[in-house]
């Protein structure tokens, strides 16, 4: 079957919707996605952008009101008849709950609509598997929770590290099977949703909706860490490739000696300042693969993130542009490298977008009406 039709809704790069009958869900995606983009707005300059008519735009407006998902804020005075309204989203509107599997830990944050953090909890990597695990998120997810309106959050997202077995149940990063039973994490909060993916994705996913991705039709992405990964996000979605299992490694069947002391500094207090013969290996090792990327995709941008120092991911693609330009001045197009908003925390609020995109934003799969994955 041709894939075409498909394919050209989701390149869609504009905010128009479509009135057909069976994509309400997706136009109240769309408007809900315009009000945060370009909120403060109003019902006028929302049927402007959309396309959207005025009864389509009144019903989707009146039920994200009704949900608290928006609220009306400052009115415009001076101008004949009635003031009109402004709409913004509501940051307490929704929340979300990211979990980042890691091989030594698990860290878990609380979002709210807006992409902010409300509280953060981290989990040591638990000795034994099955129920001690279990209880150890149970404690931290209450806690991490005790503060927001458990009724408001609309999913857990989780980001593996390493792999998810076929059924969606363990977590392997790497080192062997860490003995966590995804799924049953949803007694803890029994009608949450739970959304798994790999850490890009989730990344990716966190700074699309949160980051400077939302301002990008396309851009490279990658995710630092001993291993660095590294793909394609296009109109806000990872192209995952003929076989999405497989890891993206940027340096296959190696783990650079810079990537390591970058790790490791991450950790350290206080931080070590970002030394020339550091920046010198990892741009010797990038630059290649950055001609490349500019070559072959032609990306809007290239964005760096991971548990790497922020500071020195800054210097590091400042260092990077450098080179690019120099070595590289007949390749046709420069797709500017610059830090990824999320940054260090790429991954952990990413996970938490996940059940953000899945069931606000106006994504491809919205048309497709498929069923949440639910725990």
């Amino acid at each position: 079957m041709d894939s075409q039709p498909q394919t050209v809704r989701r390149r869609k790069a504009s905010l128009s919707g479509t009135n057909l009958e069976l994509t309400g869900d997706y136009n109240q995606r769309l408007v809900y996605q315009a009000v945060r983009v370009r909120g403060p707005i109003t019902r006028n300059a929302l049927i402007e952008l959309t396309g959207l008519a005025k009864p389509t735009i009144a019903g989707i407006v009146r039920r994200l009101l009704g949900s608290e998902l928006v609220i009306e804020t400052s009115r415009i005075f001076g101008a004949r008849g009635q003031p009109a309204v402004h709409l913004e989203v509501n940051p307490e509107g929704c929340y979300s709950v990211g979990l980042q599997v890691d091989n030594d830990r698990l860290d878990l944050v609380s979002i709210d609509a807006l992409g902010n953090p409300v509280s953060r909890g981290v989990i040591t990597r638990p000795a034994s598997s099955g129920e001690r695990a279990k209880t150890h998120f149970r404690t931290q997810y209450l806690k991490l929770t005790e503060d927001i309106r458990r009724d408001r959050i609309i999913g857990l997202g989780v980001a593996m590290v390493g792999s998810v077995s076929r059924d969606g149940r363990h977590a392997d990063p790497g080192d062997g099977d860490i003995g966590i039973d995804l799924l049953a994490l949803s007694d803890v909060s029994p009608g949450v949703p739970i959304y798994i993916d790999s850490a890009l994705a989730a990344a990716t996913a966190g700074e699309s909706l949160f980051g400077v991705g939302a301002s990008l039709q396309s851009y490279y992405y990658i995710l630092m860490g001993p291993k660095p990964v590294g793909g394609l996000v296009a109109h806000e979605g990872l192209f995952k490739g003929a076989h999405p299992e497989t890891k993206r490694y940027l340096f296959p069947g190696a783990e650079p000696a810079w990537c390591r002391q970058a790790v490791a500094a991450d950790r350290m207090a206080p931080l070590p300042a970002c030394e020339e013969a550091w920046l010198a290996a990892a741009a010797a090792d990038l630059i290649p693969l950055l001609t490349s990327i500019n070559c072959m995709l032609n990306p809007g941008g290239v964005l760096l993130a991971g548990r790497f120092p922020d500071g020195w991911l800054t210097r590091l693609a400042e260092r990077c542009n450098t080179l690019l330009l120099a070595s590289a001045p007949e390749i046709p197009s420069h797709a500017g490298i610059q830090p990824a908003r999320l940054a260090r925390d790429a991954t952990l609020i990413g996970a938490a977008s996940l059940p953000m995109r899945a069931r606000l934003f106006p994504i491809g799969e919205a048309l497709l009406k498929a069923h949440d994955h639910v725990g």
